[in-house]
């Protein structure tokens, strides 16, 4: 199973996260603001998601949890999880991908162009989530979701998808590697028919077996982290 990938909390300061600078980072905010009940909790979700007191965010393929003042005695776990795309959406993706040597290039530097979502989306793919696929839960039992403290922690995760397009890529259910990999092979004319879904197949089941072998216990977050677990299994069979 691949490494989480943990992202560090974002600066304290004003407006560090109230703002997305690419393209990518406005599309994402745009999908997660439309489920906001109210106005007024998008205010309160981006003043707290400034106010420092987030620790760091976990982002597992497809899912993505912090905890809310994780020093204190009261901690409050948070959790995003978003519909991951196919293997074969993921194949038609790389595809689009191979054929522009200038696609190529710039993914390899952390850009995700504009493009390139265009083909793939006239091709059936739609790589940024739209609001439909996005989920949210929190220890606040708030009765509607997205509560605050999930939207602050889309806001956290919009900070990072900004300065970071495989952010996006990794909660749609792909890390940086297997992409690229599969884009050279296809740009090389060396992936045979098939071969994405078996190598997903074969990944699935190797994650499934370091699940089995990692799966948490215990009371109060580790509740949540046996949530995510149940989750992260149920999404891979």
């Amino acid at each position: 199973m691949p490494d989480p990938l943990v992202l560090p909390r974002s600066p304290r300061r004003r407006g560090a996260v109230a703002r997305s600078d690419t393209w990518w980072g406005r599309a994402f905010v745009r999908s997660f603001e439309e489920l906001a009940l109210d106005a007024a909790d998008l205010v309160t979700a981006r003043s707290l998601a400034r106010s420092g007191r987030f620790g760091a965010i976990v982002v597992l393929e497809a899912m993505a949890s912090a905890v809310l003042d994780p020093a204190s005695e009261q901690p409050l776990m948070t959790q995003l999880k978003v519909e991951r795309l196919d293997a074969a959406g993921w194949t038609t993706f790389a595809r689009e991908a191979a054929r522009e040597s200038g696609f190529t290039a710039a993914l390899e530097v952390g850009s995700l162009p504009v493009d390139l979502v265009e083909h793939a989306d006239e091709a059936g793919v739609e790589l940024l989530p739209g609001a439909s696929d996005l989920d949210s839960a929190c220890e606040c039992d708030g009765w509607a979701q997205p509560c605050v403290h999930a939207l602050a922690l889309l806001y956290l995760l919009a900070w990072h998808v900004d300065r970071d397009p495989y952010v996006l890529l990794l909660l749609r259910g792909r890390t940086r590697e297997h992409l690229l990999a599969e884009v050279h092979e296809l740009a090389a004319g060396t992936l045979s028919p098939g071969a994405a879904e078996r190598d997903e197949a074969r990944r699935r089941a190797a994650q499934v077996l370091a699940l089995a072998q990692d799966s948490p216990t215990g009371h109060g977050l580790a509740d949540a982290a046996v949530a995510a677990y149940d989750e992260a299994v149920a999404r891979l069979l």
